[in-house]
């Protein structure tokens, strides 16, 4: 049965956050849970943390890490933790508990292990310092840890974890004991998972009382709850269509907020499958997109094409002397003739399916997608599924063509992230043993300056081999009601919200 949690149910300073899946546990480490992202990072801390404030700068900030220090060799980060954190259940939390984590992670092969791949050891001085030696200097190493935090970076409690064999047997699996700014209270599986604020947090107590996630499919329903007031805050994942802006914008109850970001929206090609596995098919599909025509159909003007393998917020990194083509129908058409896929008939060469996540930009994206490759002779169809079954498919290379979000930041290691060969995110299959090493000793160079040019090739080597193309600058649009302030894509949230998927920044209306 699925439970009606409005917020007039509780008092004022009850928050219910709309998001696209039910979490499949509430140990976020283990595998990637996008249900599990936003009460995840709730409920636990972090060492290092980064939230939407890097768009106006800030990679990196301390979450449970007061501050840090780097070796002149660049191979030893010495932490220093904020004093007296306490886990919800009052036992104190300490360096040993960062430690643990770590270990475990980097022993299970866990997802965040990626980002602790050059860890050679970790050392406890002291309850309140952790000491990480790395095998090699990574200037990239804290902001790229700050980022995946957000998803699978959470420290756990090691007095309650330590005779579990990994994070994901045990008690609590989905009875979670963190240290954050809310502590677990119930979860209604299919239903809600309520949190309840945390006053012991080393921070100072949220001034929301209870934070409620609640998983909505369906973008209409969404839209039409936050229409109803049910919630003060309707995410990105449920933007409108961009259409309706100038009437939502007159709305004098509503604010309309866009924030750039440093991930581009583009399409993944799988290059384990043909015709894709061609690289003049993958040419001739990068000529047949008119991205004009995809903005102005798909987001009434409002997002902005890229052609670069980079994007605008990224500036100091783009290779502009490189960029993927503009549409060039005749082209397109030549490219697959010449790769020996002739229309059949005068009419279709071949099929591919197109998928993408739920999020409605993709969706836009997509319907366009579908009739400008069919446009140039390419039998495609769209596939939709929900956002925990697409993403599975993705892992397992299960697709032909997929929308999908490239990070081109907090640091230009993120590269290495998508198209290293085996990286996270490479759902591509692409290796490229080149940009695998140029990658791998940019990661060493802490002067800009210096690394700028092993980022400039590695973006020559995308264009050249078009693993993936870049379609557009992700914006994100969200609305929030007036009153409310410090939702994550609010400047007014940067740099305390606490992960992008956290809401201790939120401040209700005043009563």
């Amino acid at each position: 049965m699925i439970v009606a949690w409005p917020v007039g149910a509780y008092a004022e300073t009850t928050l219910v956050v709309p998001q696209l899946d039910d979490p499949r546990t509430l140990s976020p480490n283990p595998a990637a849970d996008t249900g599990a992202y936003g009460p995840g990072s709730s409920i636990y801390s972090h060492l290092v943390v980064m939230d939407w404030g890097v768009v106006a700068g800030t990679p990196a900030y301390g979450d449970l890490a007061d501050s840090w220090q780097i070796s002149p060799d660049g191979k030893v980060y010495t932490f220093k933790l904020h004093p007296n954190i306490k886990w919800h259940d009052g036992k104190p939390l300490t360096s040993e508990d960062v430690k643990f984590t770590y270990d475990r992670m980097i022993a299970k092969k866990y997802p965040y292990a990626a980002f602790l791949r050059d860890v050679e050891a970790i050392e406890t001085p002291d309850a309140n310092t952790v000491v990480i030696k790395l095998k090699a200097p990574n200037a990239a190493f804290v902001p790229m840890m700050a980022q995946a935090a957000g998803w699978t970076g959470k420290i756990y409690p090691k007095h309650l974890w330590e005779k579990e064999e990994g994070f994901d047997t045990g008690p609590y699996v989905n009875k979670p004991v963190g240290s954050g700014p809310f502590k677990f209270s119930r979860w209604d599986k299919g239903s809600a998972v309520e949190l309840v604020a945390n006053p012991d947090y080393f921070r100072g107590k949220p001034k929301i009382d209870r934070l409620i996630f609640r998983p909505i499919a369906d973008a209409n329903v969404a839209r039409a709850e936050f229409d109803a007031e049910q919630f003060p805050h309707l995410p990105y994942d449920y933007a409108p269509p961009l259409a309706e802006v100038p009437a939502l914008q007159a709305d004098p109850s509503l604010e309309v907020v866009f924030t750039p970001s440093h991930y581009s929206r583009d399409i993944q090609l799988n290059l384990a499958r043909a015709p894709l596995s061609d690289l003049k098919v993958r040419q001739a599909i990068s000529y047949a997109i008119d991205r004009d025509a995809i903005s102005r159909l798909g987001f009434n003007g409002f997002w902005k094409p890229a052609f670069h393998a980079n994007v605008d917020t990224q500036v100091d990194w783009i290779n502009t002397d490189v960029s993927f083509p503009a549409f060039d129908k005749a082209k397109a058409e030549a490219l697959l003739d010449e790769a020996g896929l002739p229309r059949k008939d005068g009419k279709l060469r071949f099929s591919v399916s197109v998928t993408g996540p739920s999020y409605s930009d993709c969706r836009a994206i997509n319907e366009v997608l579908v009739q400008q490759l069919r446009e140039v002779g390419i039998d495609a169809k769209l596939e939709a599924f929900d956002q925990a079954t697409w993403f599975r498919r993705m892992q397992e290379k299960n697709f032909d063509i997929s929308c999908y979000f490239t990070r081109y930041g907090p640091d230009p290691d993120a590269y290495r992230e998508h198209f290293g060969t085996g990286g996270p995110r490479n759902f591509m299959g692409y290796s490229n043993p080149e940009l695998d090493a140029l990658g791998a000793k940019a990661a060493t160079i802490s002067d800009k300056a210096e690394r700028k040019p092993y980022y400039a090739q590695i973006q020559a080597m995308l264009v050249r081999d078009v693993p993936y193309i870049n379609l557009f600058n992700e914006q994100k649009t969200s609305l929030v009601r007036k009153g409310w302030s410090g939702f994550p894509l609010q400047d007014s949230g940067y740099d305390k919200s606490v992960t992008w998927f956290g809401y201790y920044g939120v401040t209700p209306p005043v009563k």
